[in-house]
């Protein structure tokens, strides 16, 4: 129905069961469209467009709305309980499926786009490089996780504003394909 739509993600028990848009050429453009192109409020979640399925950092944005819709939920993984019961994701693309399994999730400021632990990193020179920014996003978990990561694993960032819009609540997890 909509060739931007590279995948469905979704979370048990919770409102979090959206299309992924991709548009890499106009990146925001589902920022404030639905599903089919119309203007919307809630917008549609959307993969970075600096991004492409190979990186190893895919980062997918949607907004906290207040209405509980869209990535809201994501806030709500600054508590233990939550994560405890709410500690996959899944991703669906028409390549294969994904377990998104949560090793970190927090709170960040936008201006920290562009440094070397910044959530929204994509490009590291090498292997131990990765690992090192692996390890810090794992460090600035609120949440205590069983979940490891290595420079063999694909991340999949989950970002959304925080209540009041200062700061970015980010979710990630690696992703385990699913045969």
């Amino acid at each position: 129905v909509n060739g931007a739509c590279i995948g469905w993600l979704s979370i048990d028990g919770t409102s979090i069961s959206y299309p992924v848009m991709y548009t890499p050429s106009e990146p925001q453009k589902y920022l404030r469209r639905s599903f089919y192109g119309q203007y919307s409020q809630s917008g549609v979640p959307f993969l970075d467009g600096r991004c492409d399925l190979q990186n190893t950092n895919l980062i997918i944005y949607g907004h906290n709305m207040r209405d509980g819709s869209m990535f809201a939920v994501l806030n709500q993984y600054d508590g233990q309980p939550y994560f405890d019961t709410h500690r996959q994701m899944y991703l669906v693309t028409p390549t294969g499926g994904y377990v998104m399994e949560i090793f970190s999730a927090f709170a960040a400021k936008p201006a920290e786009s562009g440094s070397d632990t910044s959530p929204w990193r994509l490009n590291w020179k090498d292997d131990g490089a990765y690992t090192t920014w692996l390890r810090a996003m794992a460090e600035r978990s609120v949440v205590e996780t069983d979940v490891s990561v290595t420079s063999s694993d694909k991340v999949l960032t989950l970002s959304t504003c925080t209540p009041g819009g200062a700061s970015r609540f980010i979710v990630m997890g690696k992703l385990v394909e699913v045969q």
